[in-house]
C-alpha cells in the first residue's frame, strides 16, 4: 500500500544550551547581527506600503458597496459615479492651484532694476 500522505518527522535532538561552546552573549550578538542583515535585506517601502493600502481602502470599499447596494454592479455604479464627481470638482481646482504657483514664480522670477542711483 502506498502512503501518499505522512506525518512529519519531528527532530529528537536535545540542545542544551550549556553544552555548545558559545557564550550568552556571544549568541546575542550573533543573533542580533543577523536580525540587522535579515532586515537590511528585506527592506521596506513606503510608497510601496501607501499603495497596498489604497488598494485595501478601495476593495474594501467595493466590497462594502457591493453588500449595501445588493450587487456588485449597482455598488460599482455608485462608486463610479462617486469618483466621476469628485474629478469634476477636483480639476478646475487643480487649475486654479496650478495658476497660483505659476504666477507666484513668474513674480519671483523678475529681475529687479538696481541700475538707478537712490535718491
Amino acid at each position: 500500500m502506498v502512503t501518499l500522505f505522512r506525518p512529519k518527522q519531528s527532530p529528537t535532538a536535545v540542545h542544551d544550551a550549556g553544552h555548545h561552546g558559545h557564550s550568552d552573549a556571544e549568541l546575542k550578538a550573533a543573533y542580533e547581527r543577523g536580525r540587522r542583515e535579515e532586515r537590511a535585506r528585506h527592506k521596506r517601502s513606503p510608497f510601496m506600503a501607501l499603495a497596498l493600502v489604497a488598494v485595501a481602502l478601495i476593495g474594501g470599499t467595493s466590497l462594502a458597496l457591493a453588500a449595501y447596494k445588493g450587487s456588485f454592479s449597482e455598488g460599482g455604479a455608485l462608486m463610479d459615479r462617486g469618483v466621476s464627481s469628485a474629478a469634476r470638482e477636483a480639476v478646475p481646482t487643480l487649475k486654479k492651484g496650478a495658476a497660483a504657483v505659476q504666477d507666484t514664480l513668474s513674480t519671483e522670477a523678475e529681475p529687479v532694476d538696481n541700475s538707478q542711483p537712490a535718491g
